[in-house]
């Protein structure tokens, strides 16, 4: 038996091929070989075209393997179906859905798409789902019961410099879009600095700077070395608040990986074991994350530090990813 892993290419939009690479980087280490999916936009391909390109993806697929899509590829819902059809052809082959994003969900304008989307969903025999939330959410709206294995959190491989150790500065780093943040005004009179990392919607004042995109590889070091706390928070966009409560975001492993202790909000599909793990500080909203950031003690941001410092170990080495990985084939072809 061989198992496969889809992966899109030539997909430039933000971190989207980056971190099915990274899947596909640690699935490569269990074993598991790439389908290579190329980013096209042809939406009425007559069939027997697209026919030959399944083949072409899948030409090393044999009866009995066992395939993981990483979805969505950004082909459209109607691509993903024909292409699990087509998977279908070959006897005794076990599809693994691993749900990256739900596009249906993103945006308000997508949510008819839904149906469409669940019963694509349906056609595959294990899911990997980024939390429970997620899954609930999913067989309430037409779902069929079948084993799943939850991701939990995004890996995020660091490679920085772990002798500088996070300070208990009054400081929230965020990395994002400041135009959907939306807060700004929330800062008016805090003596907790905001440190932005992402384009500037207006001036740098006394408690508010704009540091602008960076790498990855830059931001975990910068992050790390002015310390305080990295926050994970909605935008302005309610619908976009509200898929954070299903769908775990790579922010909080950047932050993680980083050492950094999170702020989060107390509907975060994270939530739970960040709050078990004692990695952060859980709050209603931004006030109250100020005024905690402030009333921290050095010995209970030190506690945080470690806590945090021993589960990132987790998420920058890729365990959450093998582990996902691991149980979804096992589910598919042990249980």
């Amino acid at each position: 038996m061989a198992v496969y892993i889809t992966k899109i290419n030539g997909f430039s939009v933000d971190i989207i091929q980056p971190v099915q690479q990274m899947v596909v980087d640690y699935a490569n280490e269990l074993g598991i070989d790439e389908f290579g999916i190329f980013t096209y936009n042809w939406p009425d391909e007559p069939k027997m075209y697209l026919d030959t390109r399944f083949d072409g993806i899948i030409a090393a697929l044999n009866p009995g393997d066992t395939v993981i899509v990483q979805t969505p590829v950004w082909l459209g819902v109607n691509w993903e179906n024909a292409f699990i059809d087509h998977l279908n052809i070959y006897p005794n082959i076990k599809k693994v859905l691993f749900i990256h994003d739900v596009p249906p969900l993103m945006s308000p304008e997508n949510h008819y798409l839904l149906p469409a989307y669940i019963d694509y969903y349906n056609k595959f025999d294990i899911l990997i789902v980024p939390s429970q939330n997620m899954y609930d959410f999913l067989r309430k709206n037409g779902l069929a019961e079948k084993p799943y294995v939850i991701q939990y959190f995004w890996d995020h491989p660091a490679q920085i410099l772990y002798d500088t150790k996070p300070e208990n500065k009054k400081i929230i780093n965020f990395a994002g879009s400041a135009e959907k943040f939306g807060s700004l005004p929330d800062w008016k009179d805090s003596k907790a600095n905001l440190r932005i990392y992402g384009n500037p919607v207006g001036e740098n004042r006394s408690n508010v700077q704009f540091v602008g995109h960076k790498p990855e590889s830059i931001l975990l070091d910068d992050i790390r070395s002015h310390g305080g706390f990295g926050l994970v928070w909605g935008t302005i966009n309610k619908s976009w608040e509200q898929y954070m409560t299903l769908n775990t975001t790579f922010k909080t492993s950047t932050y993680l990986a980083a050492g950094l202790p999170l702020i989060v909000k107390d509907n975060l599909a994270e939530v739970e074991i960040i709050k078990r793990k004692n990695l952060g500080l859980v709050v209603n909203n931004l006030e109250e994350a100020q005024e905690k950031v402030l009333q921290i003690s050095d010995s209970e941001y030190n506690q945080m530090v470690e806590n945090v410092d021993n589960f990132a170990k987790l998420i920058r080495n890729g365990y959450f990813t093998k582990r996902a990985l691991v149980e979804a084939i096992f589910k598919a072809r042990f249980d």
